[in-house]
């Protein structure tokens, strides 16, 4: 973690789960928060602290390639168009 405040670590986890829930012609439909209690909730389920988990999936957020990001982009871009 170092580099990042705790804030960033969570913050960054809530992005990757947010990046593979719904959207709506709004955006994403997950918020944060929700994003927060999806990561509690598995991690509570899988054994694992919250404080483990959530960096785990930060460390995805900040791995993701360019092309990752443009492929979500897209995704967000599409449903926004459709809805």
């Amino acid at each position: 973690m170092t580099g990042h405040t705790p804030h960033n670590v969570h913050a960054d986890s809530a992005d990757f789960i947010r990046a593979l829930g719904p959207v709506t012609k709004q955006g994403l439909a997950l918020s944060q928060l929700d994003a927060s209690k999806i990561r509690e909730g598995i991690a509570a389920a899988i054994g694992m602290s919250d404080a483990e988990l959530a960096h785990q999936l930060s460390k995805a957020q900040r791995a993701k390639s360019q092309a990752d990001i443009d492929a979500e982009t897209t995704r967000l871009i599409q449903a926004m168009q459709s809805h």
